[in-house]
């Protein structure tokens, strides 16, 4: 009977051990979740993660402009000195290529909406030149129906001079 209690005792003392480290271990997981989970200063680590890469997305926009603002400065200044009478493709190549550079900065970032101003400013001065060449194009033909009407007044005016001195004779 000694044997069994010592046996017994034995088996007792081991799942004593199992219980104290089961319970010990639960415990740490639960502190553990407490303190890393729910505690709000482990979020506002997660927060400043946050903001620190919006700053880094703000600065890397205001960087895309500054690169940009030389371009746009200059296409503009070819916009508005280009003269659609005179034929120089190369100049009409090059203010669709600079436009195209602006469009493409709008794709390469379309997830941010910020970027989206570059798209705007891009088909503002497409409109801005196809409207010079549309405007160019209807004073040309202002110019040639001036000179037609000019020509058949002329010609009027000495069809009715005929006419007089026809009927005078």
């Amino acid at each position: 009977m000694n044997d069994d209690k010592q046996t017994l005792n034995k088996r007792e003392t081991l799942m004593g051990h199992i219980y104290v480290f089961l319970f010990f271990f639960v415990t740490t997981v639960a502190c553990c979740l407490a303190i890393f989970m729910w505690n709000s200063d482990f979020r506002m680590f997660e927060q400043k993660e946050f903001v620190k890469i919006k700053m880094d997305r703000i600065k890397d926009f205001q960087q895309e402009q500054a690169d940009s603002q030389l371009a746009i400065d200059s296409l503009f200044r070819k916009i508005e000195t280009f003269e659609p009478g005179v034929h120089a493709k190369y100049e009409e190549d090059d203010i669709h290529y600079l436009i195209n550079n602006l469009r493409n900065t709008y794709e390469r970032n379309s997830w941010d909406k910020r970027y989206k101003l570059f798209m705007h400013v891009a088909d503002f001065y497409s409109m801005w030149l196809s409207d010079k060449k549309q405007l160019w194009s209807i004073e040309q033909n202002i110019q040639l129906f001036k000179a037609n009407l000019e020509e058949c007044e002329i010609g009027l005016q000495k069809k009715v001079e005929d006419l007089r001195s026809g009927t005078k004779k």
